[in-house]
């Protein structure tokens, strides 16, 4: 795998669209605070994020051992911080009941 151009349109073209996507997904997940929305964009973050994290864990051949370690730490906290907050997530208590039809939702 090359880092020099190719590897700048991997990062605009197909991670950048799909990060660019799960953003949108992510705060409308927030804006709601409605707990199926939050956990079901940050479980479709954490799947995006893992497998782009694996991809690049099995090309770091071009790395020196420092720079390969510091990619994959950088890498691996895009992974742990939603995966925290997907456990974090399953506690109720901090989220909206969703509004029932014909109800008005609680301030």
């Amino acid at each position: 795998m090359s880092y020099l151009p190719p590897c700048n349109e991997h990062l605009l073209r197909d991670f950048g669209g799909a990060s660019l996507a799960l953003a949108v997904v992510l705060c409308a997940a927030v804006a709601t605070m409605e707990r199926r929305p939050v956990r079901t964009a940050l479980t479709a973050y954490l799947v995006s994020f893992v497998t782009h994290l694996l991809v690049h864990a099995s090309h770091l051949e071009p790395l020196s051992a420092a720079s390969a370690a510091g990619f994959l730490t950088l890498l691996g906290t895009a992974v742990l911080l939603p995966a925290a907050l997907v456990w974090l997530a399953a506690d109720g208590t901090v989220f909206r009941e969703p509004a029932q039809a014909g109800r008005p939702s609680a301030p």
